[in-house]
């Protein structure tokens, strides 16, 4: 915009920069074109600022006849100012950026909820808390000492190895030392026992099943003499003198059919020593046979049976 009115017949000057003249309502020039701004381009040179152009009066005409009046002349126009050349149009200022949309502030969280926090934390620590402290050299000992008495004479050797690498006292290391050896003789015999059993139940079940009882009872003794009582062979010495008090009263019947008084009460004496209670009702039958055979032969021998 032009600090003067650029209408040469008004030039009055201008207080403010306006697009019209409020005087005589001409435009002050065309709107400024919009220029990008150029980064790196100078300043324009300032423009010099030129003097509002003075009005000049026109002549008073001199009198004329008033039969031949003369036109007056006009003055001739003034020269117009080239306006300005119009500076760069600034780039707009960047806008801020569009403030979001601000969330409704949170309500204050409650006491309980802190209290249920803390138990779930605590929940969580007590299922994943570190492992403990290392056990100390005398509990290793002690736990190496029943892998031993186990027959884990593996485990005990290993934990014994350790120990010596983590140089233990000596008292640690020799005292369990003396376990595994005392444990390994200890876990030797068992497993010869074991062995011996297995072949004593093959040997017993061959001679019950050969009907040869008393072989299984010497078979089972000799194995007693030398390993001593458990309950297994307490088990199978019991099978072997039902075996054995089986075989009297098969004795006992055959004496019975041959009406043999002596053998059937023999017999049946042997089977009574062996007091198995499973063939109690087969010995009181053949009780009850001894005592009516018993009867005959006292009524046979009386004087004048035979009259």
């Amino acid at each position: 915009m032009n600090e003067v009115c650029i209408n040469a017949a008004c030039g009055r000057t201008l207080l403010l920069r306006v697009a019209h003249c409020p005087f005589c309502g001409a435009r002050q020039g065309a709107a400024a074109p919009v220029l990008e701004k150029i980064a790196a381009a100078p300043p324009p040179p300032p423009v010099p600022r030129m003097p509002p152009p003075v009005p000049v009066a026109p002549p008073i005409p001199a009198p004329a006849p008033i039969a031949t009046p003369q036109p007056v002349p006009q003055p001739a126009p003034a020269p117009q100012p080239a306006p300005p050349p119009a500076a760069p149009a600034k780039a707009p200022p960047a806008k801020p950026a569009a403030r979001g949309s601000v969330p409704p502030p949170r309500p204050p969280v409650r006491l309980r909820t802190w209290i249920a926090a803390a138990l779930v934390l605590t929940g969580i620590w007590f299922f994943n808390k570190p492992a403990d402290k290392p056990a100390s050299v005398l509990e290793q000992v002690e736990a190496a000492t029943a892998l031993a008495a186990r027959c884990d004479l593996d485990g005990a050797r290993s934990a014994l190895a350790v120990l010596k690498s983590a140089k233990a006292p000596a008292a640690h290391i020799k005292r369990l030392q003396a376990s595994i050896t005392k444990s390994a003789a200890a876990c030797d015999r068992q497993q010869q026992r074991a062995q011996a059993w297995t072949a004593l139940q093959d040997s017993v079940s061959q001679a019950l099943d050969g009907g040869k009882p008393d072989l299984a009872a010497t078979r089972l003794a000799a194995h007693v003499k030398r390993w001593g009582d458990d309950p297994d062979t307490l088990e199978l010495d019991a099978k072997v003198k039902v075996a054995q008090a089986s075989a009297q009263l098969d004795a006992a019947d055959a004496c019975l059919a041959r009406s043999d008084r002596v053998c059937l009460e023999s017999s049946l004496i042997a089977a009574e020593r062996y007091k198995r209670p499973e063939l109690a009702a087969r010995t009181q039958a053949l009780r009850a046979a001894l005592s009516q055979l018993l009867e005959h032969s006292l009524l046979d021998a009386a004087p004048g049976a035979g009259q």
